[in-house]
């Protein structure tokens, strides 16, 4: 308790030292002495006004000060049981535990600072509850390594991480501000280690620039490789019986936990960095009530091969499905229809490219045909989309392929849909097309172009196979 509430103290903490008017050392003893008095007093009445009960069938939560909160939390809604354990927490030998239960956008409920084995003994309560209750002849659990990551693979995901190419693209505004003032920067630059600078001429000017931005960029990828081992150090798979749960992490460990039942789609996503490296990332989604904290709801294994990624889900499925591959690279994929790729350089490209052309040529002249770049720039974009567009299915499950610089495949059961939609345009029409949407309790999938009569039949099977089927869609 303590540990949480000093951290949520230091924004006041640094508000009152800017605020109040004194030397140095009097701030320091002042805001010591109120950080010291705020966690302390907050520890206390969060630790006396938080109860917890576990039940025969429950747990029971109450917690607040002054707002009161009471949750009580039914053991076959759990989803996954979480840990994490930072290094205060690791020395002490106590964790943070959260439930993730079905329906919620997050973690609905959480138990602060309990022992370590005190948590271990509850997760296996929970889950010999929920087995007990789904099925009485299911076979002892039973502990399977599935994967382990070296530091190899960290290197991999740091590099491959896109916020660090997020970051490339917001400094490139800053490299271009650079370029343009870079005379006068190695001017001064050189003047201060006492070098003429017009010893040197542009060439190798340009390349002190260079310099500066491949060092911005080299200490860019080590700050996400540093990122990837705080994260994943040491990241291990285990299924236990039915329920996956991984553990990972330098300084702070987490430990996550999902029953396959409770799996919705298996999404294997493979960026340009990526697709080099040979390695895919994998995420397993349950069911979620909106997109607010999305990723809460998913289980992910960062990097992974081909071999790996069909050997995975092909265990997560069992013995239902499984028997699919979701390597975006495979021949099995059925195209959609060339008609995609045409709607979209007709409608997004040649119809604004013309009218932008028409607009601009009328007040800057000649100039304005620059406007028709739009034309095979949209044309590129859309012949990419369509290479990559595909699907295929077998009686139990369908996997959807999509991309534009990458590749992501979704698989999902048939069984696991809500509700399908089959809509159609003008021009879907006029060709005998239409794009088949399947709704979930984790998001959409949706297969677009494919023949009308494909769409029916596809629509009638999953409708069949979710009303003879009696196991839960969650």
């Amino acid at each position: 308790m303590i540990t949480k509430n000093a951290w949520q103290s230091f924004a006041p903490l640094f508000a009152f030292m800017v605020a109040y008017k004194g030397d140095l050392v009097s701030k320091l003893i002042l805001g010591g002495g109120a950080l010291a008095l705020v966690v302390a007093t907050g520890s206390v009445l969060s630790w006396l006004f938080f109860r917890y009960q576990i039940r025969g069938d429950s747990i029971l939560i109450r917690s607040g000060v002054i707002k009161k909160k009471q949750i009580d939390i039914k053991f076959d809604r759990i989803q996954g049981v979480n840990t994490a354990q930072n290094p205060v927490y690791r020395v002490l030998g106590l964790v943070t535990v959260s439930f993730d239960t079905a329906g919620s956008s997050g973690s609905e409920g959480n138990l602060p600072v309990v022992p370590r084995e005190f948590a271990n003994t509850l997760r296996e309560n929970i889950g010999a509850q929920k087995t007990e209750r789904t099925d009485d002849t299911q076979p002892a659990k039973v502990s399977k390594a599935l994967l382990k990551l070296d530091w190899r693979d960290m290197i991999r995901i740091g590099v491959a991480d896109r916020r660090a190419l997020i970051i490339v693209a917001f400094i490139g505004p800053l490299m271009e501000r650079v370029g343009e003032n870079s005379e006068q920067v190695i001017q001064d630059v050189l003047l201060s280690v006492n070098v003429d600078s017009h010893q040197l001429d542009v060439g190798t000017g340009a390349l002190l620039v260079a310099g500066v931005v491949v060092v911005a960029v080299l200490l860019l990828v080590t700050f996400s490789i540093a990122a990837a081992f705080l994260r994943y150090h040491n990241f291990e798979l285990f299924l236990d019986g039915r329920t996956l749960r991984s553990h990972g992490g330098l300084l702070t460990r987490h430990e996550h936990s999902m029953d396959l039942e409770k799996i919705q789609t298996i999404r294997l996503q493979q960026g340009v960095v990526q697709s080099w490296l040979r390695r895919h990332k994998m995420t397993a989604r349950q069911a979620i009530s909106g997109r607010k904290q999305r990723s809460q709801k998913m289980f992910t294994i960062p990097v992974v091969t081909a071999e790996q990624a069909d050997t995975l889900r092909s265990l997560f499925l069992a013995p239902e499905a499984g028997r699919l591959s979701q390597e975006p690279g495979s021949d099995l994929f059925r195209p959609v229809s060339r008609y995609y790729l045409r709607s979209r350089i007709l409608f997004a490209g040649l119809v604004p490219a013309a009218i932008m052309t028409a607009v601009l040529v009328n007040e800057a002249g000649i100039v304005g045909l620059v406007a028709l770049t739009w034309l095979p720039l949209v044309a590129l974009i859309a012949w990419r989309n369509w290479k990559r567009a595909g699907y295929l299915h077998d009686d139990n499950e369908i996997v959807r392929r999509s991309g534009l610089l990458g590749y992501r495949t979704v698989g999902l059961l048939f069984r696991k849909v809500q509700r399908v939609t089959i809509t159609q345009s003008r021009y879907q029409r006029r060709k005998n097309l239409a794009s088949l949407r399947m709704h979930m309790a984790s998001g959409s999938v949706r297969v677009p172009y494919i023949e009308h009569e494909k769409a029916k039949q596809l629509r009638d099977y999953i409708l069949y196979k979710v009303e003879s089927n009696q196991q839960a869609w969650h």
